[in-house]
């Protein structure tokens, strides 16, 4: 599952583990980037700015993540939901975005369901701004606008789009629908 910062990656993410832990499978979330010391270190420099605190998100993001396909790997056991995988490649610059997702699409495992929450960047915007943490270097309507058409582009081929501009239990209607139509498995 992904998409852009402030979208609800988290909420759905929280339903569909309910649902899935409801059925009696077993379910596990990955977040990123995580709470592991790879995630700490990547949003530790997301509040920043400038090329240094974007190499050191990117690089240690991208760990994080390869740990998660790691612990997946050895695993397999389960549903394990991703929360922020391939799609996190549409916060590069568009060219090298294109060429990083297509080279985590050849060498990690894709998911059976890609769910991009997609919204609308002035709503994300709003929705950020009533969150309590320091804006990051992503959070501005410029850049979301730029990041939410590269991860559009990206994700038209492959990802399930749940729209989530609006508020309301209508997004979360149409994830458990799609989850009833394309079950994990």
């Amino acid at each position: 599952m992904d998409g852009l910062d402030g979208c609800g990656k988290d909420s759905h993410a929280a339903r569909i583990e309910e649902a899935v832990a409801d059925s009696g499978r077993e379910v596990a979330v990955l977040r990123h980037p995580s709470d592991g010391f790879l995630g700490r270190v990547s949003k530790l420099a997301v509040p920043g700015s400038g090329p240094l605190p974007l190499a050191i998100a990117i690089a240690f993001y991208t760990m994080d993540l390869l740990r998660s396909v790691r612990r997946y790997n050895r695993a397999r056991d389960g549903v394990f939901i991703f929360v922020r995988y391939f799609l996190g490649t549409a916060y590069l610059p568009p060219g090298p975005a294109h060429m990083a997702y297509a080279l985590f699409r050849r060498l990690l495992p894709f998911p059976d369901l890609a769910l991009f929450i997609d919204i609308e960047p002035s709503v994300a915007i709003r929705r950020i701004e009533q969150r309590e943490h320091k804006r990051e270097m992503f959070e501005t309507g410029e850049k979301l606008t730029r990041i939410s058409n590269v991860a559009r582009t990206l994700a038209k081929e492959e990802w399930v789009a749940i729209g989530n501009s609006i508020d309301g239990e209508r997004p979360f209607l149409n994830t458990m629908r799609v989850l009833s139509e394309r079950p994990l498995t």
